[in-house]
């Protein structure tokens, strides 16, 4: 489900690329000091961009410096460095993908996602948890409903989406803890909702060929990919818009003194062309569970 909320790296001034790539490799490095090395892949786009939009609201300036990574030891990179902001950015992530892994095991989906939980994330999670206990509860209250409605086979797009919209709100309640406001929670649930629905549609055929739920199998015919966006991509477009348009609102309410133009492009421009790519049926550089690296 995570890995969408990206940059738009063609309309992106080169200042604001560098200073998101630092962000990236930053966050991944401080994975790696807070929990370990092999938890460095939980590293994703949709968290680097929780990074730069808690800094920027606490108008906090991230630490930078030229290092090394594992990836390519021969050359230096600008990283951003560990700070407790990126580490309340880093437990909010441990929790999400912990409920994530444990969904797709009920949901028989990801050979192997049972074992790298309980064998690789759970001890980080269980720290994680201490810290966000309230994000922990609403992560586990909200899948339970979303699979119930999952199991309902429900087709109504608002009710299915609100889980996971729920999820991301109430996470930023308390990772930005006396900086949120009532803006940044209608950002977040507004993103979350457009995340949970943009996955759907990249996963139609997936979810077709194995049988498994989809808001868009359940609340319309599907024979083929083509055929389903030829006749219904102006309602999917109506449904993006509509949720672009309320980030944004959110968005243009918020005070962000820093990294402004890294906000900007994700939201101005990365969330539509990756709407447009997906309903296009390509597929987009996912960066999520075990993968790394800035591909756009």
């Amino acid at each position: 489900m995570y890995g969408y909320v990206i940059i738009d790296k063609p309309d992106m001034f080169v200042k604001d690329f560098a200073m998101y790539r630092a962000f990236y490799c930053g966050y991944c490095k401080s994975v790696g000091k807070k929990c370990s090395q092999i938890m460095r892949f939980t590293t994703n786009y949709d968290i680097t961009f929780l990074d730069v939009l808690l800094h920027s609201v606490y108008g906090k300036e991230k630490e930078l410096d030229n290092q090394v990574c594992v990836l390519n030891p021969l050359r230096k990179k600008t990283i951003a460095l560990r700070d407790e902001l990126t580490d309340r950015c880093i437990d909010a992530n441990n929790i999400l993908m912990h409920y994530k892994l444990e969904d797709d095991v009920l949901d028989k989906s990801g050979a192997g996602r049972g074992f790298i939980d309980k064998v690789i994330l759970r001890r980080h999670y269980k720290k994680s948890r201490a810290r966000l206990p309230h994000s922990d509860e609403v992560c586990r209250e909200q899948y339970k409903q979303l699979r119930r409605l999952e199991k309902e086979n429900c087709a109504d797009m608002d009710r299915v989406a609100h889980p996971f919209a729920l999820i991301m709100q109430e996470i930023g309640r308390e990772v930005f803890a006396e900086k949120y406001t009532e803006d940044i929670g209608s950002l977040l649930y507004n993103l979350g909702r457009w995340v949970y629905l943009i996955d759907a549609v990249d996963d139609l055929e997936k979810d077709r060929e194995k049988g498994s739920y989809n808001p868009f199998l359940a609340g319309y015919d599907f024979s083929t990919r083509e055929k389903f966006i030829k006749d219904k991509e102006q309602e999917l477009n109506f449904i993006f818009n509509a949720c672009q348009s309320a980030i944004m609102n959110a968005f243009d309410k918020i005070s962000t003194p820093l990294y402004e133009g890294v906000l900007t492009n994700i939201l101005w421009y990365g969330l539509p062309a990756t709407a447009k790519t997906i309903i296009g049926g390509n597929k987009i550089a996912k960066k999520s569970l075990f993968s790394s690296g800035i591909e756009r």
